[in-house]
């Protein structure tokens, strides 16, 4: 059973059953996330007979020691307390310099974070500074976050960063530093939200004449977003509220081939609107085919169902069917 748990689930454990004081002094060691994943498993976690938790502990202790055994690694070692050995006036000019030659630090940290974030806030930054920035987070880093910059941007920082033979430490440390201080989650976890996505949803189920109001308002603004908005108003869930006749009318519209993947997993309600509106036969034969079918990516059940939603949106632009989406109006 024990080997059964995931490493998450094992320092939910630990944690459970160590002294308060030293558990405390443990978590002073992990990030923001790594404590809500924690306290995610301790919420899943059940009761466990004495021998579990004894081979947990066990397990901890052995690994502890056997890392306690090995040595720092040479790139450890230079970058930590080799430093500290050095006096203090030389020591920051030292530092920055080994930091600069050797650590991948701040290169995988950017590369753990949205480039389109990463861009947004750089293009706050004085286009100097842009151009320092983009050289320390690494050619892969870099030429990603590049892409969110417009044309122009995009030739002044590049122009810039050809032109850059050195960088003082002392600035490449205060970019760097503003960069991560920038990006960090200031002692939240932060939520995960598609903006979005979630805004079109909020919109789809406002009254038409409001939705449309924003929309062409937006529209002068921001026209891509404006337009992408409109078209992720409708979620594949909200084919629900199609009756008989619209459900009948996107059957006819949609490859049976793109249907079998987006009814993938589906609701039951939803599934029985477009099995119960095709012959009984041709329903019979969808619902055997999806019983043998072998699992699927998510992302490939999404873009089927993507792909029946805009079928159902040029068939609403045209009035042949009707929408739903709780917008409040009252249908007569």
């Amino acid at each position: 059973m024990a080997a059964k748990l995931t490493g998450t689930q094992r320092a939910a454990l630990l944690l459970m059953y160590l002294e308060k004081g030293a558990a405390e002094k443990l978590l002073l060691h992990l990030t923001p996330g790594e404590l809500r994943k924690i306290g995610m498993a301790m919420a899943e976690v059940e009761r466990f007979d004495q021998q579990i938790i004894e081979t947990v502990v066990a397990d901890f202790v052995r690994q502890l020691h056997t890392q306690s055994m090995v040595p720092t690694t040479g790139l450890d070692y230079a970058l930590g307390p080799y430093p500290e050995m050095i006096d203090e006036q030389r020591r920051p000019r030292v530092q920055s310099a080994l930091k600069r030659e050797l650590s991948q630090a701040f290169v995988e940290y950017i590369r753990g974070r949205p480039p389109r974030t990463v861009s947004t806030l750089l293009q706050d930054e004085h286009p100097q500074a842009q151009a320092v920035a983009l050289l320390l987070m690494g050619i892969d880093n870099a030429s990603e976050v590049l892409l969110h910059f417009d044309e122009q941007e995009r030739f002044e920082v590049a122009y810039r960063m050809a032109r850059i033979e050195q960088v003082p430490g002392e600035l490449a440390d205060d970019v760097e530093a503003s960069l991560w201080e920038a990006l960090e989650d200031r002692g939240h976890e932060r939520w995960k939200v598609v903006g979005v996505d979630q805004t079109a949803s909020v919109l789809g189920r406002l009254k038409k004449s409001v939705t449309d109001d924003v929309l062409e308002r937006m529209n002068k603004q921001d026209e891509a977003l404006s337009d992408t908005l409109r078209k992720r108003m409708v979620v594949f869930e909200d084919l629900g509220s199609l009756d008989n006749k619209g459900a009948q009318a996107l059957l006819k519209n949609v490859e049976r081939s793109v249907l079998l993947v987006a009814l993938r997993g589906t609701s039951p309600e939803l599934l029985q609107l477009f099995t119960g509106n095709m012959s009984s036969r041709a329903a019979a034969d969808l619902l055997d085919e999806m019983s043998i079918m072998s699992p699927l990516p998510k992302s490939e059940v999404n873009k089927a169902r993507e792909e029946v939603v805009q079928m159902a949106l040029s068939l609403q632009e045209e009035g042949v069917i009707r929408i739903a989406t709780g917008g409040g109006e009252e249908m007569l």
